[in-house]
């Protein structure tokens, strides 16, 4: 009996030293570590009105090859808003996450990495992209992200965390036109032979505080700056090339979306205040794809009047998920430009 006891209070200590090892920084980093953090914007002036000759964009060329876009969302680094997150759980999630999608890289090999948003979720959230930006980084591959609504939930502000993604080596991320919705909405051509085949449209859909005024989503000037760069486009090279929009929050058309063409649905579309005037303005200028994040359950891609509209694969094993619904959605661009996608689970 007295081994027993003794053994049972081996097993105590052990324990309460290991809550104390984990609990201390945890309670640091939720209480103490909310040092703000306010950025500087390094946006441009933009108006309908400028001219085209002000095109803007990054550019990726692809050769006479296959161009193959890895995307990738919600990998809710830390998401402190789950009582995991107290335990610990949630270095071990985010640890065993990285090895995943570093899996997930090696697989499909791509060109061009986009993240959709809802990177992180935490007080230190500057940190925290710091330390995803910095394993994008280490694949030594053009990555591009948006934000998602939870991103600026903590100490560090939207400009703050794009100066974060400005500084790493190879991420494409522009802070765009500083008076547009958000940050980040920039574009991204995919060339052959310096000409425009695709163009990829990042953009800014909203932060959780924008929720309750109703002003998050896709909105008006969006709209107006994604049909400004079609004619830019238009004016430069003598077409509209197919494009593609990627943000993280649904426009209002994906909740009464029933037949996939691939993927699933587990879950009822979140969307936020929006007319689908993003995906109209895409279908009368040759708009192909557009991908969102942000319900994790999900990952349909279905034919929406002839234009493919779908959800992103989430990325990560922080925060809710399907088992069996984890991992990445890839589009190769084949060399004839016509574009195949495929869902890959860790």
């Amino acid at each position: 009996m007295r081994k027993a006891v003794k053994k049972l209070s081996v097993a105590l200590i052990v324990i309460a030293v290991i809550a104390v090892v984990i609990a201390v920084p945890n309670i640091y980093f939720a209480v103490i570590g909310k040092e703000e953090q306010i950025g500087t914007v390094h946006g441009y002036e933009w108006s309908p009105e400028a001219s085209y000759e002000e095109l803007r964009t990054e550019k990726a060329e692809a050769g006479n090859e296959d161009f193959t876009i890895l995307i990738l969302t919600d990998a809710h680094r830390k998401n402190h808003g789950t009582f995991a997150a107290w335990l610990g759980i949630n270095y071990i999630l985010d640890f065993a996450s990285e090895l995943a999608i570093e899996k997930l890289v090696e697989k499909t090999d791509p060109d061009l990495i986009l993240v959709l948003g809802d990177t992180v979720l935490t007080a230190r959230n500057d940190i925290e992209t710091r330390k995803f930006a910095e394993q994008m980084d280490g694949y030594g591959i053009p990555w591009a992200p948006v934000f998602g609504n939870h991103d600026d939930e903590g100490r560090a502000d939207k400009a703050r965390l794009a100066e974060i993604y400005s500084e790493s080596e190879y991420c494409l991320f522009e802070y765009g036109p500083s008076d547009l919705h958000g940050a980040g909405n920039y574009v991204i051509e995919i060339t052959r032979e310096g000409n425009p085949v695709y163009a990829l449209f990042m953009m800014d859909s909203g932060s959780s505080k924008e929720f309750d005024s109703g002003t998050a989503g896709i909105n008006g000037k969006q709209v107006e700056w994604y049909e400004w760069n079609m004619r830019a486009f238009e004016k430069e090279y003598g077409y509209k090339p197919a494009n593609m929009a990627f943000f993280h929050i649904p426009t209002a058309a994906y909740a009464g979306i029933n037949e996939y063409m691939t993927g699933n649905r587990y879950e009822e579309s979140c969307y936020e205040d929006s007319d689908d005037a993003i995906l109209e303005a895409m279908l009368s200028n040759n708009g192909t794809h557009v991908f969102a994040g942000h319900d994790h359950n999900n990952n349909f891609i279905a034919d929406y009047n002839g234009m493919k509209v779908g959800y992103a694969t989430k990325s990560s094993y922080n925060c809710y998920f399907k088992s069996g619904l984890t991992g990445g959605t890839v589009l190769t661009i084949g060399a004839d430009n016509e574009v195949r996608e495929d869902i890959v689970l860790f």
